[in-house]
């Protein structure tokens, strides 16, 4: 899957953020995936090998990157370069809106439980201007249950959109050989307690671990050090100051930032590992410490209680004898010391982050067979209601144009007939490759749904063209939509004007033209069309509604969509005869039936009988070739799933299809991402490892 993923804020490589990061990053890479990263300014060093975009100069302040990643980013994402987009920080960042499939990773809301964590800025950042956007991502993953009840509680996110999936076990890829940390520190002839966190106060509550360490007996003090590894962050002052001035500030420890390569030999020798913050979204150096054979206790709050139940010590961050009382039980006691590493060590084994990966992954593809398109003969069509379709469609023409006019199209058998090719009739040319890369398409005629439910991808209703546009008038008069009429007979046209005009008094029509267009692609045909965009953008609407009937309505905005200023463009046929009411609409339960047809052939048997018997005939045949397929290949696993890539050197995208023996939805969606990377690339889109039956699948469905 291509995968762009937003790296910010990566905060050098120094916070448990950025582990997060460095691991996910990997383990998708790793697992096939197509990576495009988002960094700030400087920071694409730390991703060699990696495709990075990075974000301007300017954004290195942070206000700058908040508001550049809010309200500037979304609006620079090509949606169709990506399956999915991945916010590896959304508690620190999101988008004001989102283009495309968005997983939103919230770490922790510890501005809710930590007094004074941020300044006032960032607070009300935090807790004003963040839920807003965060509530509406399309996912929302919590790294722990306690992060997921937050982002209910806090942010009245709905449960709905959120899955909690945990991080993995963080080990570094190097490791000193020396393992001469200790040595180095002055620490190897001496057990030590270890804690590892930025040094933050008053969140990592440092302040209560000094004072825990100076209730320890002075059996236990006299031969034990404390060692608080990490970089310093707000408040380190305090933290240093408390250290400075305890009665044991000698046997205290401050080794600054520990360098991966130092982690193994840093745990290995602790006598036991500490973790008392006051609140975390998940404590990823606790998990290292029980992998590494070291005792642990931790605090019971957040993540800490709910990863430490069983294999830590727990008690009360805000109580430092209590703090004291589970180091004691440590380091006195041999049992409690022999049974926490033996729960850690079966704990750490539950965390995966090759695992979380995969999680993150699956969930897209979840998305993209139940909430994106189902891939008839290779094109996405919506699974929308009407009412979603509507919405869809006016959030498309309330957006700025993207650099081309976007396209959407109400598919019905004709739309099928004329761009498929079969035996005893040839296709549309042209008109295919247009129908797939289309920025909307939903689905207008019964047959389309019934086919949708033999192939088991389900639409949800048929949305009638005709219904549409009076729907969308209504809907363009309450948000000041403007909307441009092209096409139609001049009279049925202005006719449908007035209509609309009486019954939607706000309604703003920008223009009508009603000319006639060439289906041809000639010197001609280029100069009228020419002197039409040039018309269309002087009134600059935002939607334009385009009547010259299929095929030639969506030929001529697969020409022109780069001319368009518009923000999208619809086609819709013969809807201004319907609305005018030179054409009379099939009764409704005819409509709701999928009769519709018969009616019009009722109404019009000389021009209409031959155009609908051979669709019918037309459409029967590939769907019956297409449902066919579907069944036999149900009939076996997939052992793995289609994945594709651009080979450079012979200059092809190749599919890889090894264990794959069936196309269902998920399979035909990512064969129709490789057939169109290929048409963008203008190379071959070639299959490897593909057998006869999956071949057979492929002419079917219309993808070979």
């Amino acid at each position: 899957m291509r995968i762009l993923i937003s790296c910010i804020p990566f905060d050098r490589g120094r916070s448990g953020i950025s582990t997060y990061i460095r691991n996910v990053v990997g383990e998708l890479a790793a697992q096939g995936h197509d990576l495009t990263l988002l960094v700030e300014p400087g920071d694409a060093g730390f991703f060699p090998g990696f495709r990075t975009i990075q974000a301007p100069g300017w954004t290195r302040r942070a206000v700058c990157s908040m508001l550049w990643h809010l309200l500037i980013l979304p609006f620079r994402i090509r949606r169709k370069e990506y399956d999915f987009c991945l916010i590896a920080a959304a508690n620190r960042r999101a988008f004001a809106c989102y283009p495309l499939f968005t997983v939103a990773v919230v770490h922790d809301l510890a501005q809710y439980h930590v007094a004074g964590k941020y300044d006032r800025l960032r607070m009300f950042y935090l807790k004003h201007v963040l839920p807003f956007f965060i509530r509406r991502a399309p996912a929302v993953l919590a790294i722990s249950r306690s992060t997921a009840r937050d982002l209910e509680t806090f942010w009245r996110v709905a449960p709905q959109k959120i899955r909690v999936v945990w991080n993995g076990l963080s080990l570094p890829e190097v490791s000193n050989p020396l393992h001469d940390w200790p040595e180095r520190n002055g620490l190897a002839a001496e057990p030590y307690i270890l804690y590892i966190s930025r040094i933050e106060s008053p969140g990592k509550n440092h302040l209560n671990l000094i004072r825990a360490f100076e209730l320890l007996p002075e059996r236990l003090a006299s031969r034990c050090r404390l060692v608080c590894a990490g970089a310093d962050w707000h408040g380190a002052e305090a933290v240093h100051a408390a250290a400075a001035n305890s009665s044991r500030r000698g046997r205290i420890l401050f080794p600054g930032f520990l360098p991966a390569g130092d982690l193994e030999a840093a745990f290995r020798n602790a006598a036991c590992y500490v973790f008392p913050s006051f609140f975390e979204g998940f404590g990823l150096s606790l998990i290292e410490a029980m992998h590494y054979r070291v005792p642990c206790c931790c605090s019971n709050n957040s993540s800490l209680g709910e990863i430490g139940e069983g294999a830590a010590l727990l008690f009360d961050p805000r109580k430092p004898e209590e703090i004291a009382a589970a180091l004691t039980t440590i380091l006195e006691s041999e049992e409690t010391r022999s049974r926490l590493i033996a729960a850690g060590e079966e704990r750490a084994r539950a965390f995966r982050w090759s695992t979380h990966a995969a999680k993150i992954a699956g969930w897209c593809r979840e998305a993209a067979v139940s909430h994106s398109a189902a891939v008839l003969f290779g094109i996405p069509v919506a699974r929308v209601a009407t009412a979603e379709a509507l919405d869809r469609i006016a959030e498309l023409a309330g957006r700025p144009p993207a650099g081309r006019c976007r396209i959407l199209v109400t598919l019905n058998v004709d739309f099928l007939v004329n761009a498929l090719p079969v035996c005893f009739h040839r296709a549309v040319p042209g008109l295919l490759p247009v129908l797939r890369r289309a920025d909307f398409v939903c689905a207008d005629g019964m047959p389309v749904v019934l086919l949708s439910r033999l192939l088991g991808c389900p639409l949800p209703e048929r949305v009638a063209g005709a219904d549409l546009v009076p729907l969308l008038a209504e809907r363009a008069a309450r948000d000041g939509l403007r909307l441009y009429f092209l096409g139609g007979a001049p009279d049925q046209t202005r006719k449908a004007e007035a209509i609309l005009l009486e019954r939607f008094p706000g309604l703003r029509i920008v223009g009508i033209d009603t000319p006639f267009v060439s289906p041809d692609d000639t010197e001609e045909s280029r100069r009228q069309d020419a002197e039409i965009c040039a018309r269309i953008n002087a009134a600059r609407p935002d939607l334009l509604l385009v009547a010259f009937g299929n095929p030639k309505q969506e030929l001529w905005l697969g020409r022109n969509a780069a001319q368009l200023k518009a923000a999208a463009a619809i086609g819709i046929g013969g809807s201004f005869n319907f609305l005018s009411g030179s054409v009379r609409r099939a009764p409704r339960w005819m409509q709701r039936s999928g009769l519709e047809w018969v009616y019009r052939i009722v109404q019009e048997p000389a021009r209409l009988w031959k155009r609908y018997g051979l669709g019918l005939l037309k459409f029967g045949w590939l769907a019956g070739w297409s449902a066919a397929a579907s069944w036999i290949g149900a009939l076996l696993p997939n052992c793995r799933e289609p994945v594709f890539a651009f080979r450079e050197k012979e200059n092809v995208v190749e599919a890889e299809c090894s264990g794959v023996h069936r196309l269902g939805n998920p399979e035909r969606r990512t064969i129709l991402a490789a057939r169109l990377e290929a048409d963008r690339r203008r190379c071959p889109l070639r299959f490897r490892n593909a057998g006869p039956l999956l071949r057979f699948q492929l002419r079917a469905h219309r993808l070979l």
